[in-house]
């Protein structure tokens, strides 16, 4: 690490000019197209936010509870806290301005990733790729910008977290169990990737014999603790592992059902939601629990009856993942029509994004690389596999691959970096290049 490195130099107030820049054109977009979410005077109206969180943020605005109401019953652990919290607290100490809660967050999160790249990416031809790559995908971009998707905290602190594991920062490990414990708190899925990360430091904890190891499980354990304490106190049981929230088994019927195949990706799974909220049994117990485990047997009752749908539908996920080149969660017109608009940023993820699983699995697969990287290659394939485990399981949009794509970023830059300060081959060809056009 380079000690002497300027923090707040010409490329840091010209970042952050760019990501203001960019953040007022997606909020001045965003209002545009949703004009309810302000007032006249610009002020956040986060009863109007939309996607699950409007009526939850109105109680927590009234009442201080996280509550929402599905099926005519009170729902008070449908949804991971994160979002609603940090909205609130900006909200009520900060700002009401959309423009300016949406600046402070970006801002932050940006600033922490500009300064861990230039203590990582010390040689500027990788550090301004990996700025290029990260920041100018507009898709990416936009997605990361939000506050009313999760990938909108999401994909910063996926990307703070891997740098984090890659650098040779102080406190590293209590820097990786905190972005662990918000990421757990954030989204009930990221609750694999959370453990997976919990266990492997764990392991390495056995042969180096450092308690330090230790600390990303014990902030799991003790996140769970809290969230299953809370649970139990407002709902009589205490919320674990991947029963986090009460909501899940809902939007997991959405990926198990007979339409589900015939409709997606082209169609969105969420337009078959009044067809399965219409499924509930009147008489059955009004309970968020209840609720969730009747949605649970209804999806694997399906799963047992068309087994074959298990292969379908993964390979769809895959397709969206990998090749898919539309833009989704496209609803049809009143006619029944769905537009199918090219996503062209979304095509340059997805060729990048194969590059990158081809070069992951030759590194793995190649015996005469050094320790630090078979390192690397574990923790980003780690990475990889237990983020996108749910979404295979239940069923996954391009705005959801975009934090998985940002950090095989930085991987692929890394990568090199790595090959480059080992072969001076290479180190002298990559000056040149600089030099002549830099």
């Amino acid at each position: 690490m380079d000690k002497n490195i300027k923090v707040f130099n010409l490329d840091a107030y010209l970042f952050l000019i760019f990501i203001t820049f960019a953040n007022f054109i997606y909020c001045l977009l965003f209002t545009l197209k949703f004009p309810s979410i302000i007032d006249e005077n610009y002020n956040y109206i986060l009863s109007n936010l939309g996607f699950n969180y409007s009526e939850m943020m109105d109680n927590l605005l009234k009442k201080n509870n996280l509550e929402a109401t599905y099926f005519d019953t009170t729902f008070y652990v449908s949804r991971m806290p994160l979002i609603p919290l940090v909205l609130k607290y900006l909200y009520f100490f900060v700002s009401e301005n959309f423009f300016v809660i949406h600046l402070i967050k970006n801002l932050t999160f940006s600033l922490i990733i500009f300064l861990l790249l230039k203590n990582i990416f010390v040689k500027k031809p990788f550090f301004y790729l990996i700025l290029f790559l990260l920041f100018l995908n507009p898709h990416n971009l936009w997605v990361s910008l939000s506050f009313n998707f999760e990938e909108g905290l999401l994909n910063f602190l996926l990307i703070i977290l891997f740098l984090i594991i890659i650098s040779d920062i102080k406190f590293k490990l209590y820097l990786i169990s905190i972005t662990l414990l918000f990421l757990f708190f954030l989204k009930s899925s990221m609750f694999f990737l959370c453990a997976a990360l919990a266990a492997y430091f764990s392991i390495l904890f056995i042969k180096k014999k450092e308690i330090t190891y230790l600390l990303p499980l014990i902030f799991l354990i003790i996140g769970k603790i809290i969230w299953g304490t809370y649970s139990y106190n407002k709902t009589g049981f205490f919320a674990y592992g991947t029963k986090s929230v009460s909501f899940n088994s809902f939007t997991l019927n959405h990926a198990y059902n007979k339409e589900f195949t015939k409709i997606y990706p082209k169609i969105s799974p969420d337009t078959l939601s009044e067809k399965i909220e219409n499924s509930l049994p009147d008489n059955m117990e009004k309970n968020e629990w209840a609720i969730n485990e009747f949605y649970f047997k209804k999806s694997i009752n399906y799963l047992k009856e068309n087994p074959s749908d298990i292969i379908l539908g993964i390979s769809k996920k895959l397709y969206v993942v990998f090749l898919y080149p539309f833009k989704d969660s496209q609803f049809p017109d009143i006619n029944g029509i769905v537009k199918n608009e090219i996503r062209f940023s979304g095509i340059i993820n997805k060729l990048f994004f194969l590059g990158i699983i081809y070069m992951l699995l030759y590194n793995i697969i190649k015996s005469n690389i050094d320790l630090k990287n078979k390192q690397l290659n574990l923790i980003f394939f780690i990475l990889l596999l237990f983020y996108f485990f749910p979404y295979m399981v239940g069923f996954i949009y391009s705005r959801h691959c975009t934090g998985a794509y940002m950090i095989s970023y930085i991987y692929l830059i890394f990568s090199i970096q790595e090959k480059y300060n080992r072969s001076s081959f290479i180190n002298k060809k990559i000056n040149a290049i600089y030099s002549r056009y830099f």
